[in-house]
């Protein structure tokens, strides 16, 4: 039974990150946020994983600004989740 656990989670992941690459390089799509919207509304776990990416992507951010030398105060300060409901 673990095992379709996992395949379930790899799914909502990879669904997460296919909503978060379009969201990011088509800000002005109203069919992606609706798609999101949508997706993130069936289920507490898709909202976990998308707010995880998330947060993922912020500290990725931060651990490239550390690399090249920027300031980090204002990104090093507490997040909280990027979608709540």
């Amino acid at each position: 039974m673990e095992g379709e656990s996992d395949d379930v989670m790899d799914l909502i992941w990879d669904r997460a990150l296919e909503l978060f690459i379009e969201i990011h390089e088509s800000p002005g799509n109203p069919e992606h946020f609706d798609s999101l919207v949508h997706w993130l509304n069936e289920s507490p776990a898709h909202m976990q994983a998308f707010n995880e990416l998330g947060q993922i992507w912020i500290s990725a951010g931060i651990a490239l600004a550390r690399e090249i030398g920027q300031p980090l105060s204002e990104l090093e300060m507490e997040q909280p989740p990027l979608m709540m409901h």
